[in-house]
């Protein structure tokens, strides 16, 4: 079977739209960030249903999604955030259900409705250069870390299509969007904490800040506290500092690979694609698991 290169070209970038896929491993060491998916569990859903490899590389979009047209025929399908897409300016598409492009197809995707990242595959994940290992888009490592005007990305269209058996649309989680609770290890300096703040910690509900991006998620609420710094020490995406000032800091995908403040909780994997879906303004409460 042939397969010829292809290109999507963006007519709008949208506000951060990139290339992701599970990320980063092992290179810590090296000061390498983790990076890939905000939502891990939504990348794996979108190429699940196009019977692609697990970690294929997607397109990931925050907020306002970009506007794209397709060289060739594709299949492609969406997942994660709940969002207004049309294709071809007129048809409303839904999450999961899978699309069978065709050449100079334009998919728009306006404003966001629920959740704060939305992911779209195509069959056979996306033609761009793995480096460190992967084909995750991050500053200083990869020549892009997001989508500007005017640019391409690559693909492979089959010549002769003859794509596995699937049903045209499957059912997507969305109960992402509803779970407030996530869950949480104790951190290497939990123990620092007097009991009566860390109960606090626990009971009390928090609102996510305006301040979140690829790197971190703030919260709105302060913990004041009297926690010694620390010399740097590893974290990881998920990790929860306390900053002196008593601001919640969340490490995301994209966040540096040490710190120098203490490490009080460490969300767990499943619960970090769900906070990574809450949006400014949504509320969050921490479980000790």
């Amino acid at each position: 079977m042939i397969k010829i290169p292809s290109y999507i070209h963006f007519i709008q970038p949208g506000l951060m739209t990139s290339v992701q896929d599970l990320g980063r491993f092992n290179l810590a060491q090296y000061g390498i960030p983790y990076s890939g998916a905000m939502d891990r569990y939504s990348l794996e859903q979108v190429n699940f249903l196009l019977q692609n490899p697990k970690g294929s590389a997607v397109l990931e979009m925050s907020n306002l999604g970009p506007e794209m047209v397709f060289e060739r025929p594709t299949r492609i399908v969406f997942a994660g955030a709940e969002a207004d897409i049309l294709w071809n300016k007129k048809k409303s598409i839904k999450n999961g259900q899978i699309l069978e492009i065709q050449e100079e197809d334009v998919i728009k995707i306006k404003n966001f409705r629920k959740g704060q990242w939305l992911y779209m595959g195509i069959q056979g994940g996306f033609e761009t250069e793995y480096i460190a290992g992967s084909k995750s888009w991050y500053p200083q490592i990869t020549p892009r870390f997001k989508i500007k005007k005017n640019d391409s990305i690559c693909y492979l269209s089959e010549e002769e299509r003859f794509y596995p058996s699937v049903e045209p649309k499957a059912k997507v989680r969305s109960d992402w969007f509803g779970n407030h609770l996530i869950q949480v290890f104790p951190g290497p300096e939990w123990h620092l904490l007097p009991k009566l703040l860390q109960n606090r910690i626990l009971k009390k509900s928090f609102t996510v800040s305006e301040l979140i991006n690829r790197m971190a998620y703030q919260l709105k609420e302060e913990i004041s506290n009297d926690l010694p710094q620390i010399l740097t020490a590893p974290v990881y995406p998920g990790t929860i500092q306390l900053t002196p000032g008593g601001n919640l800091i969340i490490l995301m995908r994209d966040a540096q690979v040490t710190g120098g403040y203490p490490r009080i909780l460490q969300v767990d994997n499943v619960s970090l694609n769900v906070l990574s879906q809450k949006r400014s303004g949504d509320k969050i409460k921490f479980s000790i698991l």
